[in-house]
């Protein structure tokens, strides 16, 4: 159960930062915009980039959780798939389909790969 509410509250934790980093660019005067493969992949330190398509991850997750309530299976295949131990499969192949889409939105091509594993 505890591990549980960990979960939970790092999953709410993930999600204000994205809100906070979100405010914070857009009370900067930028406008703002989703971000290319490219501009993760060679823009982004890897910590940045990791944050960035956990964040996609994350958003995506939700929706599906909002979509599907109050059945959270679609939301349960996402987590299991993408925070699968241990990562690096996973990892590699998210890379691996950014690199192939560089002028592609990051959250279209998460969207795509998340569709492959879990259905819509």
């Amino acid at each position: 159960m505890r591990d549980k509410k960990l979960l939970t509250l790092r999953k709410y934790s993930q999600f204000s930062a994205m809100i906070l980093a979100t405010a914070t660019f857009l009370a900067a005067g930028k406008d703002a915009a989703a971000l290319t493969a490219d501009d993760v992949l060679n823009n982004m330190s890897n910590d940045q980039g990791i944050s960035y398509v956990n964040g996609v991850v994350e958003g995506l997750a939700t929706a599906r959780w909002l979509a599907d309530r109050p059945e959270p299976s679609g939301m349960q295949c996402i987590y299991e798939w993408y925070y699968q131990t241990p990562i690096e499969p996973v990892w590699n192949s998210v890379v691996q389909w950014l690199e192939r889409h560089p002028d592609q939105q990051v959250g279209i091509l998460m969207q795509v790969l998340i569709n492959r594993e879990c259905g819509e």
